[in-house]
């Protein structure tokens, strides 16, 4: 018989062992998410005749709305399954996700980031919309001029990062977290020989949340700064991050750099 219940504390081991089978996350970020970040009652399983095969943390959020109220409160979740087809996740790192329709309910939402573009339509056909996006570009290293423009890159806690963060999101649609959920997205770029970043260009300062995806491979999970200082911010974070591909994510309402595209995430 298949039940979805709250997860035992009992459990945690198996829980852990699935997250990493999952997502081939180190083992010090998932004992370090349970133990700071979430607690067991805040994750749900799927129990199948007393085994554990699926589990959602559920971490909380808001959605802010482009008036400046808050909509309904959320709920991000991070999937784990055995079944590939099922695997999805969803953290802080997708900071710049902004919703493209609006939530069906006025005082809740659940937000859910599929893994792979495919997963999107396997849970519209359970009832969900597609509500954010984000917008994309892969830089060579070729492709740099190397003219940062005097910019600079100096880490920042998480409570600083938000601040700067909800200074360029305010009045859109987007999700908001507290500082904690932020320094949780620290702890894992910390964990892939990245931080979160003040730039700072001409005065204007923007916030970057980036880590390595591989050796060769940055991932600006989050670039927020101005539209024309967009391209020497990439230049300021590839002078301090040696990679021969820079992966770059902008909020899907600004234009973003040259040859980024919109792409469903959430």
């Amino acid at each position: 018989m298949i039940t979805i219940r709250t997860a035992a504390p009992e459990e945690l081991p198996q829980l852990r062992d699935l997250w990493r089978k999952c997502f081939g996350d180190p083992g010090a970020y998932v004992d370090i998410f349970f133990q700071k970040f979430c607690s067991i009652d805040q994750v749900l399983v799927v129990d199948d005749d007393g085994e554990v095969d699926s589990m959602a943390a559920m971490l909380p959020g808001a959605i802010q709305l482009p008036d400046g109220t808050r909509g309904p409160r959320g709920v991000c979740l991070r999937p784990g399954h055995q079944p590939p087809i099922c695997r999805a996740r969803a953290t802080p790192g997708s900071c710049c996700a902004t919703p493209t329709i609006s939530s069906k309910t006025r005082d809740k939402a659940m937000v859910l980031v599929p893994a792979s573009p495919s997963l999107h339509r396997f849970f519209e056909a359970v009832g969900m919309d597609e509500c954010f996006a984000t917008r994309k570009v892969e830089i060579l290293t070729s492709a740099l001029s190397g003219d940062t423009g005097g910019g600079v890159m100096t880490p920042v806690s998480p409570r600083e990062y938000n601040e700067i963060r909800e200074g360029y999101l305010k009045n859109t649609f987007h999700m908001t977290y507290t500082d904690q959920m932020i320094s949780f997205q620290q702890i894992g770029s910390h964990l892939a020989y990245g931080d979160l970043y003040k730039i700072e260009i001409d005065g204007v300062v923007g916030c970057a949340a980036i880590e390595y995806v591989q050796k060769r491979r940055l991932l600006t999970k989050e670039l927020l700064i101005p539209t024309d200082k967009m391209g020497k911010a990439v230049e300021t974070i590839a002078k301090e991050m040696e990679a021969s591909r820079y992966h770059i994510r902008t909020p899907a309402f600004w234009d973003g750099l040259p040859a980024a595209t919109p792409r469903p995430l959430a």
